[in-house]
């Protein structure tokens, strides 16, 4: 198995924000009133308030090269084109600016300038101290890729005794398989790679390395779908009949070796669903999706929130990535019902060990979905309180107790609703406690804290919710022994300092 490099893996949980790459630039042009089409026009100091704001690392997510292909689909095809004016009335082909997931090859998109200028985009940001998040797409390739006509064996194929024409659903004319997640149809613009095929493992090895070359993180694009179980159970067909066995080793344990070997300190994101979190991390990568407790959240149950919190291990919390939104999913707003049902989810999300990963349009309390295949999403006003609340909150958990502490799961007594989730974090001297409600009803508790030691002899010690900014004062051998009393609101919470 390989070792993962744990250096630059913080015991408490990094920050990063997540920004569409093409679609954010031409927000930035309508910002500034002029063209910022390339990596070399964006205003740096649009990166400097994201690192204000306490983050670590920005993922520029769909930098490489497309095909005309895809975009012809993305034009064309009748069901997305009644999606584009659901999410998107009124949109023009020019707003269809084609799925940043059909990767040609990890070139950058010309659109977006030249090699250098990705390498000198990354100094820039790294002199900022923000490190460099970029894509890799390890299950298929865009249909015009390269490889589908001068390399057909690094494809799943359709089974040799099927002759042509082959299923259209399935199938691409030359009997290459669109990509596909074994489930809801296949990805038309796409072609599904085989993974098990040495050859094709070798090529896709050297640009994963290119995409390491240029980024200090890669996210992984439905990385599950890599796993010998999973890839056998979709394509064990077409593998066995053209000759292909299972390999000893999962792809991801080669690869991800190879890769650290090279860049020891890169980072690796998956994208994964349940249950295959905790087999991605034990096969190298640093964080894995945490989409349960998104889930868990969204639907409003208090003994699975806290069931996920207190029953899994500190470690696999930290190799988590927890998110209220992403570019697949609905605007936190609109999952959650409201921006403030979300900005309380927030709360426990951003507050516990791993990466806290933010996507663009969460801190303005948007609803309207950023379609992926497009450059814009339907205008809406910003919430302020939304805003104030998420420059609260991340300069809360900016600070070093939070990214380098310890984190332990608390016990509320005297909660008779069942509302309230508490935890801890120690850091230097330095703590904080995290009391949160994600109910429609105010809650009341009773929280042991056998740290509290009141600083100048006496027994009263200062409590302070940084949230609000309010202090209070407290015996410390009450908060010893009956605990801390509080009452939290519903749909929010307290993080108290003392």
């Amino acid at each position: 198995m390989c070792t993962r490099a744990q250096s630059n893996i913080p015991n408490g949980g990094m920050m990063m924000y997540e920004l569409s790459t093409r679609p954010w630039l031409y927000n930035l042009s309508q910002q500034y009133n002029m063209d910022i089409v390339t990596l070399n026009d964006i205003p740096m100091q649009e990166f400097q308030k994201i690192k204000d704001m306490g983050f670590d690392m920005v993922w520029m997510m769909g930098v490489w090269e497309l095909g005309q292909y895809g975009l012809n689909y993305d034009q064309t095809n009748q069901g997305l084109l009644q999606h584009y004016a659901q999410v998107l009335p009124g949109y023009t082909q020019s707003d269809i600016i084609g799925s940043p997931y059909a990767v040609t090859n990890y070139t950058l998109n010309t659109q977006l300038g030249f090699e250098q200028d990705l390498i000198n985009f990354r100094k820039k940001l790294n002199a900022m101290g923000l490190l460099l998040m970029l894509d890799f797409v390890p299950n298929h390739t865009a249909v015009d890729c390269e490889w589908t006509t001068t390399e057909m064996d690094y494809y799943i194929r359709a089974p040799k005794n099927i002759q042509p024409p082959y299923d259209p659903n399935t199938y691409l004319p030359s009997g290459i398989a669109y990509g596909s997640a074994g489930w809801g149809g296949g990805w038309p613009d796409t072609a599904q790679l085989n993974i098990w095929n040495p050859d094709t493992m070798a090529a896709r090895i050297n640009e994963l390395l290119t995409v390491a070359s240029f980024a200090d993180g890669i996210r992984c694009d439905m990385a599950y779908l890599l796993l010998n179980s999973l890839f056998s159970q979709n394509w064990g067909t077409q593998l066995q009949s053209w000759g292909y066995t299972q390999p000893d080793q999962e792809w991801w344990e080669i690869a991800i070796d190879k890769v650290k070997s090279v860049y020891p300190n890169i980072i690796f994101l998956a994208e994964v669903y349940h249950p295959w979190e905790e087999q991605l991390q034990q096969v190298g990568f640093d964080y894995t999706y945490d989409k349960m407790l998104h889930d868990y959240l969204g639907g409003g149950n208090m003994d699975q929130v806290r069931d996920w919190i207190s029953g899994h291990s500190i470690n696999f919390a930290k190799h988590s990535a927890h998110f209220i939104s992403n570019h697949d999913e609905p605007r936190g707003a609109n999952f959650f019902g409201s921006w403030w049902r979300s900005d309380a989810a927030a709360l426990i999300t951003y507050t516990l060990p791993g990466l806290r990963f933010f996507w663009w349009g969460d801190f303005q309390g948007y609803q309207n979905q950023l379609d992926v295949h497009l450059r814009r999403e339907e205008s809406e006003p910003a919430v302020d309180t939304a805003m104030v609340f998420y420059q609260n909150l991340t300069s809360i958990i900016s600070d070093p107790v939070f990214k380098f502490g310890t984190f332990q799961y608390l016990n509320v007594s005297n909660d008779d609703s069942g509302s309230l989730v508490a935890y801890k974090w120690s850091y230097q001297g330095e703590k904080r406690l995290c009391v949160l409600n994600f109910t429609g009803q105010d809650a009341s508790g009773n929280i042991v804290l056998d740290d509290a030691e009141p600083l100048n002899g006496n027994d009263t010690i200062a409590v302070t919710d940084l949230l609000s900014s309010t202090t209070y004062y407290r015996s410390a051998e009450e908060m010893r022994t009956s605990g801390l009393f509080v009452i939290i609101n519903s749909w929010y919470g307290q993080i108290f300092k003392y």
